[in-house]
């Protein structure tokens, strides 16, 4: 028989030995903020500088869009410059990660022009200057290295503490010229070509990396800085805003407190008051449970267009949608039929939906709200999905493992922001 994959499906050494791994690598590469005189163009290279006013909110609104959006990682690299290192800390109690701080992360060591600007180096010596962007990969800053001597630096890190890691998921936060080095080593390309990267300062490079090879999945995005320039709609004076999730990720407490805040009513769950009054579902069959959820749709409905002032609701659309499937009700196609898709054209009415994450505060035993936590990982699965996919742009936020009502209510202060306010 000849190599290859075998009667019986699987392959053969030789063929296995040759085929790509599936083990795929995540690498996070963020540049710091900006430093004091970002606009002069000055020389840092290994020059400690301080961060900006402008660059620690950089890092805050970084740090917020990164424990939102990324999975918590393995392994987390810094560049020891303070620069880099404060961010590197943030992330760092943020994710509960350890912080491993490396002066072999530092940018190219740019010699006595350190602190001066390319204005005032150029001035001071053009020949020197000339010569250097005439072979900028392998010319020397006086007492300085050469980009090449960086690279080399950079690429024995690299392969030590990222390649041959079986991290999957690894953030290093870094400098330019080390993003563009680095990944110019992960694709392939020469040096000298490493200077059509240009990350912008507080940004988000991604590399997929793999066994047949990398993928540059993100360059240089901010995410953080569109939302906070407006790429999400501000808040009108009379706000609709509804949070979601499974029972026990807090929504009622968050929910008042957001409510007194922006000046509306709460709307309470109809299910959670009944459950107190106490009704007990497990004397419901199926069809008197689908029953009482229609009527507590239909109740939502009522108070969400009685409140004209706008409202904080404890359920969105997206919630009854879910429930719906999680009790099985999608069986009855008919009705099925007629329900999800008025449910969730509701779910694009809000302003805002806020999903609270899953696991994070404890189920307390209170006599109303299931404490089997597979239970509500399922309904919060269910209703985080409906949530993005049938929501409008600039809709959704998702709230980060954030426990105390301080930390929520400031992290959500950053992002309700409503006509003619700097926050709710």
């Amino acid at each position: 028989m000849s190599s290859g994959q075998a009667v019986g499906g699987d392959f053969d050494a030789r063929t296995r030995g040759i085929m790509p791994s599936e083990h795929v690598q995540h690498v996070h590469l963020l540049r710091h903020g900006e430093v004091e005189h970002f606009s002069e163009r000055p020389v840092r290279g290994h020059l400690d500088v301080p961060l900006s006013d402008m660059g620690r909110r950089q890092h805050a609104r970084l740090v917020n869009w990164c424990v939102a959006q990324l999975p918590r990682p393995e392994r987390l690299l810094c560049s020891d410059l303070s620069r880099c290192a404060e961010l590197g800390l943030q992330l760092s109690a943020a994710w509960n990660v350890p912080l491993e701080r490396s002066a072999e992360l530092r940018e190219q060591h740019m010699g006595s022009w350190e602190g001066r600007t390319w204005a005032q180096i150029t001035a001071e010596d053009p020949a020197g200057v000339t010569a250097y962007w005439d072979d900028y990969l392998h010319a020397q800053p006086p007492e300085g290295e050469s980009l090449a001597q960086a690279a080399e630096r950079l690429r024995r890190y690299w392969v030590r503490e990222v390649t041959q890691s079986s991290a999957g998921r690894v953030v290093a936060v870094t400098h330019i010229g080390v993003i563009r080095v680095l990944l110019g080593t992960a694709l392939g390309l020469p040096l000298d070509e490493c200077l059509r990267f240009a990350p912008p300062a507080a940004s988000h490079t991604e590399l997929l990396l793999a066994e047949a090879g990398a993928v540059l999945n993100a360059l240089g995005e901010r995410p953080w800085a569109l939302a906070a320039e407006g790429a999400a709609p501000r808040l009108p004076s009379t706000p609709r805003v509804a949070l979601s999730g499974s029972a026990g990720t807090g929504k009622t407490t968050l929910g008042r407190a957001l409510a007194k805040q922006l000046g509306v009513p709460f709307l309470e769950e109809g299910m959670r008051t009944r459950l107190e009054r106490g009704l007990n579902l497990h004397t419901l069959d199926l069809d008197a449970l689908r029953d009482l959820l229609l009527e507590l749709d239909e109740e939502q409905c009522d108070a969400e267009a009685a409140a004209t002032d706008g409202f904080v609701s404890d359920r969105s659309a997206a919630d009854f949608a879910a429930f719906w499937i999680h009790y099985g009700f999608h069986h009855d196609t008919d009705r099925t039929a007629r329900f999800l898709p008025r449910v969730l054209e509701r779910q694009r009415s809000y302003d805002r939906v806020i999903v609270l994450p899953w696991g994070v505060l404890p189920l307390v035993d209170d006599g109303v709200r299931s404490t089997q936590p597979w239970l509500q990982y399922l309904f919060q699965s269910l209703v985080e999905k409906l949530a993005r996919e049938h929501g409008k742009p600039g809709q959704l936020l998702e709230l980060p493992a954030l426990t105390t009502l301080e930390e929520r209510m400031g992290w959500l202060g950053e992002r309700l922001v409503r006509d003619g306010c700097e926050g709710p």
